[in-house]
């Protein structure tokens, strides 16, 4: 079946169309010879036959003197004298019959004479046969003589007719049997199919040949048309010609040349938006118009699960939180792009849906941006707890000077105890705002970048020493045990120094501070790997494990009543750390509730 359907394939091809037009226009041009010559050669023998029956009709008259007034006396001419002879009546296929129109309804037909082998076999019969000619039943019905050079068929054969009329009752009727060129004409004809044979074979081979020449270039066309559309854009084709084929080939390759680097682009394009997409912080996921998921970044998938893929858009919109229909979208909506805020597993996200379209500006689905916008939240909640907090702490020492002052005036001064009192607490307060005011502007400028930084080499065990030594007056006071260690060969780093002090003597005057009389602080300098370490460690009241990644945001206090009263402004842990952070280094913080707290910092060595 494959070979049947390979060769039907093969027979219906362009080149054997091509020779089929070949060998068609051959038999057409044969047929076309055998009509002409077959009619060519009857006519040729029509006319001889004519010719020769006027040329021997003329010849009789002029022997004869005329035509005889009496039937006898003609009858006398032909079977007696034999004039037949004039018309050529001795040949086996010509045959002369002389009919009396008079007599022609009676059953010989009025036939006086006839040199025809039938009629001399059958009178009756011959004369029944003779009636069926239309050009004799047209004389005999009194019409003009008509010459018919067609072929008569009767029951020997076919025959040509040829009539004269020498008086008005009176007919000459000759028949020209066809087996007269019968012969030549099948000869004639055996030349011509053996010709028409031969230019068949011919026509089939150079039609295959010529048709070759056009068809295999389109065939390399073909096939490297196939290549292209799997994606092989290799060699072009080679141009054999400047002809219609020719300019085809080269189109073709200038086609595949442009197609390539079309594809190329697209790819390219294609690959830097799949790119972006994947490396998208915002989750993108885009939907057909029936609602199925047609594209998801990773992010979108790491923001709503792996099984988002699989869930259509009616699903997709339970689980981001929006009662919304793909229709409104699509159909309804006035904005090219819908925004929504929604929260997903505890995140506040932003959902922007967006129609997209075909070449036609007709919608073909619709594109969903869900941008994670929970730093922005919590930072403008931090900005708006910060402002607070400020406004709070700006607010407590101003309401206790304002309040002390108002006393003094209102006659407290004129007791020197009260006045010195309130005026101690005044200046008290004042400091207070001074140290929050101060914190404040170096944690703006550390958020500016608008630091001098003194970068210097320094050791951080002497600095260490010398604070410890310094603040021991303080822990003495709380009868505290302050005490400092140095762990190995300590090298030098590059610092500000003041502001490493800084950090150092916070993280220490903490200690101190939430640390109960009769405690232990103790700090700890050395070298891990390629970083300088400094850990401070008490055995204070400890940090709430909830409160621990707080510790380092501005304004946050574990408790608040009692970190005020202490003097502190909530500040120094976030100044230190992004002191730290300047230079480079990490602070971390470990606590447990009733045993203690430590803090690390690490710093790099100097190169």
């Amino acid at each position: 079946m494959k070979f049947w359907k390979g060769f039907f394939r093969l027979l219906n091809s362009l080149q054997w169309k091509l020779v089929y037009i070949f060998i068609s226009m051959c038999i057409i041009l044969v047929s076309v010879v055998y009509v002409v010559i077959n009619i060519g050669l009857q006519n040729i023998y029509y006319d001889s036959f004519a010719n020769s029956i006027e040329t021997g009709y003329k010849n009789w008259i002029d022997v004869r003197g005329g035509v005889p007034e009496s039937n006898q006396k003609l009858l006398e001419y032909f079977t007696e004298s034999g004039d037949a002879l004039f018309f050529g009546a001795n040949s086996s296929f010509l045959g002369m019959t002389i009919i009396d129109l008079t007599n022609i309804q009676t059953s010989t037909g009025g036939i006086l004479y006839s040199s025809e082998k039938s009629y001399t076999d059958d009178p009756e019969a011959f004369a029944n046969n003779i009636k069926t000619s239309e050009s004799l039943m047209s004389i005999w019905a009194g019409n003009q003589l008509q010459k018919s050079e067609r072929l008569i068929k009767g029951a020997n054969g076919k025959y040509f007719e040829y009539i004269k009329q020498p008086k008005d009752n009176l007919i000459f009727y000759f028949t020209y049997q066809e087996e007269a060129w019968l012969p030549i004409l099948e000869k004639f004809n055996y030349l011509i199919l053996t010709s028409a044979l031969i230019a068949v074979f011919l026509s089939l081979l150079l039609g295959y040949m010529l048709s070759k020449t056009i068809t295999s270039p389109i065939i390399s066309v073909m096939h490297k048309a196939e290549k292209v559309a799997e994606g092989d854009f290799g060699e072009q084709l080679t141009v054999k010609s400047e002809d219609e084929i020719g300019n085809l080939t080269r189109t073709f390759n200038y086609m595949a040349s442009e197609l390539k680097k079309t594809l190329s682009e697209i790819s390219s394009e294609k690959n830097k938006v799949e790119t972006i997409l994947n490396y998208m912080a915002d989750g993108v996921i885009a939907f057909d118009l029936n609602g199925m998921v047609i594209h998801a970044n990773p992010a979108v998938k790491k923001l709503l699960g792996d099984d988002v893929v699989n869930k259509p858009f009616k699903e997709f919109a339970i689980k981001v939180g929006l009662d919304v229909r793909i229709e409104d979208i699509v159909y309804f909506e006035e904005s090219p792009v819908r925004e929504s805020d929604t929260i997903i597993n505890d995140m506040y996200v932003k959902v922007y849906f967006a129609v997209f379209t075909d070449t036609n500006k007709k919608p073909e689905g619709i594109i969903v941006v869900l941008h994670d916008v929970t730093e922005q939240q919590k930072l403008d909640s931090m900005r708006r707890e910060f402002v607070a907090n400020v406004s709070h702490e700006l607010r407590t020492p101003i309401t206790s000077i304002k309040s002390y002052t108002e006393t003094l005036l209102d006659g407290a001064m004129e007791d020197p105890e009260t006045s010195k009192r309130f005026l101690s607490v005044i200046d008290s307060e004042a400091d207070r705002m001074t140290r929050l005011v101060k914190d404040l502007l170096q944690l703006s400028r550390l958020d500016n970048q608008q630091m001098n930084w003194k970068m210097e080499k320094v050791f951080l065990d002497t600095i260490v020493k010398t604070i410890v030594e310094r603040m021991q007056i303080e822990a003495q006071r709380k009868h505290q045990k302050l005490e400092s260690y140095v762990i190995g060969d300590i090298p030098a780093i590059n610092a500000d120094k003041d502001r490493l002090e800084q950090v150092i003597v916070n993280l220490i005057s903490n200690a101190i501070k939430y640390t109960p009389e009769h405690g232990e602080i103790t700090v700890y300098v050395g070298i891990i790997y390629n970083d300088i370490y400094v850990k401070v460690t008490d055995t204070g009241i400890g940090i709430p494990k909830e409160s621990l990644p707080r510790v380092f945001e501005r304004f946050y206090r574990v408790d608040k009543a009692r970190s005020r009263d202490m003097g502190g402004t909530g500040l120094g842990l976030s100044i230190a750390k992004e002191i730290v952070q300047a230079h480079g280094g990490t602070i971390s913080i470990s606590s447990e509730m009733g045993k203690g707290t430590e803090v690390t910092v690490k710093l790099p060595r100097a190169v």
